[in-house]
């Protein structure tokens, strides 16, 4: 049935196969999307439901297509072109593939085509803990021939028909972008460079680090925009009549919506830079990160550093590293956070000396490795409590079931959960512990109070608030998309800020990794506020979806647990969580795709969402009696709204040896 569709197709487009719209866009070019029987217009351009665009170019009988076909309908081609190897837009062209066609993908990211499970799997099990370069992981689960590979300056012949290859760089590393003359028309095939008139589908894959600023992976905010607004550029330099992206709608004004972009992502880049807390550690190389994507005539309106107190800390305090010990009259101390071993040497050290007595407790800020990589040694060293929030419990005793920044792979056993805002007095002091979503979404933060003290005179009180890695002196510490930084009200650094006011008079701040304490005066709060509230603004307008959270966090749809082990035989527990961002409830259905052999109960499951609420779907796996690899990697679909998004996250099945 479908190979006669397809074949009546060919000759009234524009039409329909299994639900996608095929739309000739000139003679010999139509372009497939996803689009509902009942919503369908004939000649329309957009689709009602967004999924990968399959291009057909035909010619003789012969088909050349771009990115592939999603509706499953076209029968064989000649050539497939990638322009990158996301496996969110490579399944659609799989089929093809296996049915003969010709693999044509970028050559920079050809490895991810070819040998996906040998080096991106197998040894991602391990190396997803204390990674810091924070690469996307959509990429194939499976081997995918490829017959040839391609970058910039490159010519692909297909019939009479000459192809471009051009290098463009920016959404993913090593993508490429393909142009060809036909009908008289310049039509550019630019993968995920561009969404539409002017949007792009977000911005943390493109996380990365920016060698020329001396900036790591995980500190590279967006770090490739300045690529990304180069290839940009060099598609408008192809002068191009149309352009038809991996996603969205077929662009017939390439100029205005490059230049639409562009100035959306510069203007973004600049609200991030005036708050961002890198700028107290790195200062002149964000210059540098500013003007790669600014341009040397664009200015940063940076925020004047908070007040800076320039001696020590009060002598109850003591930087250890990272880590902070207070040291009460006694000689009793409670530490704050211990990722290192030179943090366990130096605590072990105050106590031969005689300095410390004993620890009574430890406090954890939040997950990241360098916070918590040492925390077992320590407690069966000193046999000491360890305290974090309930938001932060989860993560902390079960870091295999995420992933996320800098993970350590050391579970933090026997952990006291307590709530938000729960107090104890210790010693001669009264601790307060809070929820504190600033650098991470798991993150907490401990307001320390000491009745009287050396720093009475001098700022009111020995107040200290320990904030873990979340605020500098110079603004928020939101250089890592994938920390899940949320710009809702109420969540997020605006929950941060609002905690902030209600510190008392003269409180410190004192960031792990900054030895002076410091304070915010409340016109910088409130300057942080609106350049967040600005933000907000610049990335609606900036990504397509109805809500720019989904833009900025990567797990809004996510599979619990990331990584697991079992047995040949088990039956093993999933969990899909999605978070609904929008506005408005929203029906998401989740189907898993598993590997050949294993089996899924239910196969899809749907649930109603209200907004910025989070809900799941239970899955169970079966795996076979009999496994014959090591590692199982399975995928999710999410489909919401318009939005059909395959192969959207994943999850790790380890067999035990």
């Amino acid at each position: 049935m479908k190979r006669l569709i397809a074949s009546i197709l060919w000759l009234t487009l524009p039409g329909v196969c299994d639900g996608y719209a095929l739309v000739r866009l000139s003679p010999h070019v139509l372009v497939c999307q996803a689009c509902p029987f009942d919503r369908l217009r004939a000649g329309s351009e957009r689709a009602e439901r967004d999924t990968v665009n399959g291009v057909f170019i035909e010619d003789t009988g012969r088909t050349l297509v771009i990115y592939g076909d999603p509706s499953g309908c076209l029968e064989k081609a000649d050539m497939v072109l990638f322009t990158h190897s996301r496996r969110d837009v490579v399944w659609a062209g799989c089929k093809l593939v296996e049915g003969g066609a010709e693999s044509i993908v970028p050559r920079a990211e050809a490895d991810n085509f070819t040998i996906p499970t040998s080096r991106d799997w197998l040894t991602f099990v391990n190396r997803r803990f204390h990674d810091s370069e924070q690469q996307t992981t959509k990429i194939l689960t499976e081997p995918l021939p490829v017959s040839r590979e391609v970058a910039g300056g490159d010519q692909i012949s297909w019939q009479d028909t000459s192809i471009r290859v051009l290098d463009t760089p920016g959404y993913t590393r090593g993508a490429v972008s393909y142009f060809v003359n036909v009908d008289g028309l310049t039509y550019g095939f630019v993968g995920d460079l561009i969404y539409g008139d002017g949007h792009l589908l977000d911005l943390y894959s493109l996380q990365d680090a920016v060698a020329e600023a001396g900036i790591g992976g995980y500190h590279g905010y967006a770090g490739r925009l300045g690529e990304l607004i180069m290839s940009l550029r060099k598609v408008t330099d192809q002068d191009p009549d149309l352009l038809v992206p991996a996603h969205g709608p077929v662009i017939r004004n390439p100029k205005q919506a490059i230049e639409h972009l562009i100035q959306k992502l510069q203007a973004a880049y600049a609200n991030y830079l005036s708050i961002n807390a890198g700028h107290w550690y790195f200062k002149e190389r964000y210059e540098v990160l500013a003007k790669r994507v600014l341009g040397t005539g664009f200015r940063v309106d940076w925020m004047p550093y908070a007040d800076v107190i320039e001696k020590a800390p009060p002598s109850w305090i003591i930087p250890i590293n990272n880590s902070r010990l207070l040291l009460s009259q006694d000689k009793s101390g409670f530490l704050i956070d211990c990722g290192s071993d030179a943090i366990i040497r130096e605590v072990t050290k105050l106590k031969e000396e005689g300095r410390l007595s004993r620890l009574d407790g430890m406090f954890i800020t939040h997950y990241h490795d360098d916070h918590t990589d040492k925390v077992p040694e320590l407690v069966k060293k000193f046999g000491c409590p360890v305290y974090a929030s309930q938001a932060s419990a989860d993560i902390l005793e079960h870091p295999a079931a995420y992933r996320l920044p800098c993970l350590t792979s050391n579970a933090i056993s026997n952990l006291t959960a307590v709530p938000d805002g729960h107090k104890m007095r210790w010693k001669e002091f009264d601790i307060t512990i809070y929820y504190f979503p600033g650098q991470t979404l798991y993150h907490d933060a401990l307001l320390v109070e000491k009745a009287c003290g050396e720093l009475v005179e001098s700022n009111g009180g020995e107040k200290i608030f320990f904030i873990g890695d979340s605020f500098t002196p110079s603004g928020i510490d939101d250089y890592c998309l994938q920390n899940r930084n949320f710009l809702h009200q109420g969540t997020g650094y605006f929950y941060c800020l609002d905690i902030l006011r209600k510190m008392p008079p003269n409180c410190l701040l004192i960031n792990q990794h900054v030895l002076e304490p410091f304070r915010f005066s409340p016109d910088q709060l409130d300057h942080m506020t609106k350049v967040l509230e600005k933000r907000r603004q610049i990335l609606a307008d900036l990504f397509p979806w109805d809500e720019p959270n989904y833009g900025i966090d990567e797990q809004w749809a996510r599979i619990y647990p990331y990584g697991q082990q079992a047995k040949a035989g088990q039956c093993v527990g999933v969990t899909v969580k999605i978070l609904n961002h929008s506005s408005s409830a929203h029906t998401y259905t989740a189907s898993l795709n598993v590997p050949d052999g294993l089996q899924s109960e239910p196969k899809s499951a749907s649930v109603r969402i209200e907004p910025r609420e989070e809900a799941q779907l239970h899955f169970e796996i079966t795996l076979p009696q009999m496994v014959s690899k090591k590692l199982y990697v399975v995928t999710c679909d999410v489909e919401f709204d318009i939005r059909h998004l395959r192969d959207w996250c994943e999850c790790l099945i380890e067999i035990y040896p």
